[in-house]
């Protein structure tokens, strides 16, 4: 299997993405640290998976305190011993235009998809280092390069994360760290329906949405999983410091 005995955190990992991300790489094999603010949904997500005979444990820790990140780490090490993939994840959107974020939209928004990831990176690259091997993937959206006017806030955040990676990547690289970001399009989660909902008609704004994809349709978790999987295996050795965009061929149409 792809990521056989390798041991990964991922944050955001209740739902969407997150667990989806989990899922994939405990069936490749790897022993997972699910790690979300929602208790309850994390540790029944942790629960499935031992279920069916995987390997995974729950971790309910914010994010955005650096102290937590740092518990986060030491709880995989005192289970597994080690720390080979961090998938910095967790997100927020509020579907705000900049004149009407609050000041509270705003911090929030900058310190779970921004701030969250640089401790999280802060309190893993310690471990990595010293195990002179590790890879960072961070979720990054196709909205660091395109302009969204739904969504500026996460926008600048997402170009934080592209940045990050980079400089990551770089500093990193002779210590036999790989960093690279996935950057999605619209994906078929929670956080998504939320948006869709608030529209008059909820079912004619999805195949609207779906309309403007050359392949006519949104993105599944698993969709994004996959590709988590894959830059987080050795298959992906000579990858580092790159953005992979998957979104179903909306970035490349000019009309």
């Amino acid at each position: 299997m792809k990521l056989s005995e390798k041991v990964a955190i991922v944050t955001g990992a209740a739902q969407g993405i997150g667990l989806a991300t989990a899922t994939a790489m405990a069936e490749a094999g790897a022993r997972v640290v699910l790690v979300d603010r929602n208790a309850t949904a994390v540790t029944a997500a942790a629960d499935n998976l031992a279920v069916r005979g995987l390997t995974a444990r729950p971790c309910v820790i914010d994010i955005t305190s650096p102290s937590a990140n740092r518990q986060m780490v030491e709880k995989a090490l005192e289970v597994f011993g080690r720390v080979d993939i961090f998938h910095a994840n967790a997100g927020v959107a509020p579907f705000h235009d900049l004149l009407a974020s609050s000041e509270l939209d705003v911090a929030n928004t900058v310190d779970v998809n921004l701030v969250g990831a640089i401790h999280g990176c802060a309190a893993v690259l310690p471990v990595m280092t010293s195990q002179k091997q590790g890879v960072i993937l961070l979720t990054a959206s196709i909205a660091a390069f395109v302009g969204d006017p739904s969504v500026p806030v996460y926008s600048a955040t997402k170009g934080g994360l592209v940045a990050l990676c980079k400089s990551l990547a770089v500093r990193h690289g002779p210590d036999g760290i790989r960093c690279n970001t996935i950057c999605p399009g619209d994906v078929a989660t929670t956080m998504l329906e939320s948006y869709l909902a608030r529209e008059s008609d909820p079912a004619a704004a999805r195949r609207e949405m779906e309309s403007r994809y050359p392949l006519r349709r949104l993105a599944e978790p698993a969709d994004i999983a996959k590709l988590a999987v894959f830059l987080c295996s050795d298959d992906a050795a000579w990858i580092t410091g790159a953005d992979y965009v998957i979104d179903g061929g909306l970035t490349a149409r000019c009309y």
